[in-house]
């Protein structure tokens, strides 16, 4: 819990600093548009991203997800980022979950899942005729576990990495974001240490008509206490259709695969996840800069985990619901 309060302290003074600057030290948009160092800026709105002159963001939700063996609740208490300068952002991320399980042993745990980061914006290049932007952060990544009656377990994940990314007008009716980032990753947790290195590949592509298709490939060289010289996988896909009902609200089936696998492991092992369903989406802008949005669902959630001879997999309906605060300035 102390780790906890060290990590909102840092957070609220660095959005403290960020509001009281003199206006006159920001970049305006426009003059980042002459040097040709552009923050790249936006929200989502009903599933589609719209571009915004505003250099910070928070956003304040929570999620409820409803399973016929277990209840999670998830409040991020904030989550966006602080232009601290031309080059520079701090991004953030400070969440709670709270997780009830309903059968069997009816287990309650909580969860801390926080993450703050410094990101600077480098100079672009051009690979042939596309300009690409290319970022250096690092950050820290920290998440506890709290089981009643039982010992917490924390984790903390600190980073360094490289990120570039580009705007691919002509894949897609609606074009497509390209981004691959490397990271360095040192863990230190209560049973585990070591480290890793760690590669992603994403893009989001706009079909047209509503359509939209998401992919992540990510790689991971993992040497920890107990995991030495093995490389996970993971493939993450979500495909959706966006159909909008007036100016606030939209429906929107969704379908989600995500499946992760170590190699060069001495037990076969996956794990699988994946969910298919509709959910209404609402948003409407309080001011030009506050905005309420919020997420409805009823949906087929099927996993299955495989680890040498033991294979576990589960199917049920579940409901889920979500409400968010935005604001930018």
């Amino acid at each position: 819990m102390k780790n906890t309060n060290i990590f909102i302290f840092m957070v609220l003074n660095i959005v403290a600093f960020s509001s009281i600057k003199d206006e006159n030290e920001i970049k305006k948009y426009e003059d980042l548009n002459e040097s040709k160092i552009i923050k790249e800026r936006g929200i989502e709105r009903l599933n589609f991203y719209i571009p915004v002159s505003e250099n910070n963001k928070i956003n304040t939700f929570v999620e409820i997800e409803n399973r016929p063996n277990k209840n999670i609740n998830k409040w991020t208490i904030g989550e966006g980022y602080i232009n601290l300068n031309e080059r520079w952002d701090f991004n953030y991320k400070i969440g709670r979950e709270f997780h009830e399980e309903n059968r069997d042993t009816n287990r309650k745990y909580n969860v801390w899942d926080n993450e703050i980061s410094f990101v600077r914006l480098n100079k672009g290049f051009k690979i042939g005729e596309k300009n690409w932007n290319y970022r250096t952060l690092f950050g820290i990544k920290h998440t506890e576990n709290n089981i009643l009656s039982a010992e917490k377990d924390y984790t903390y994940k600190y980073y360094i990495g490289q990120k570039i990314s580009t705007f691919l007008p002509k894949l897609g009716m609606g074009g497509t974001y390209f981004e691959l980032e490397s990271l360095a990753n040192r863990l230190d947790a209560k049973e585990k240490k070591g480290y890793s290195i760690q590669t992603s590949l994403k893009s989001n592509s706009i079909l047209g008509y509503g359509f939209q298709w998401s992919n992540i490939l990510e790689t991971e060289y993992v040497k920890y206490s107990r995991n030495k010289g093995r490389i996970r996988g993971k493939i993450e896909s979500i495909f959706k259709w966006t159909y909008e009902l007036g100016k606030n609200f939209a429906f929107s089936p969704e379908l989600s695969i995500k499946t992760e696998k170590y190699f060069y492991d001495n037990e076969e092992n996956y794990t699988l996840e994946s969910n298919i369903g509709p959910y209404f989406l609402y948003s409407k802008n309080i001011t030009e800069r506050l905005r309420i949005s919020g997420k409805l669902g009823y949906f087929y959630k099927y996993d299955s985990s495989k680890y040498g001879n033991t294979k576990n997999s589960e199917s049920n309906f579940s409901k889920y619901a979500k409400m968010e605060l935005e604001y930018i300035f």
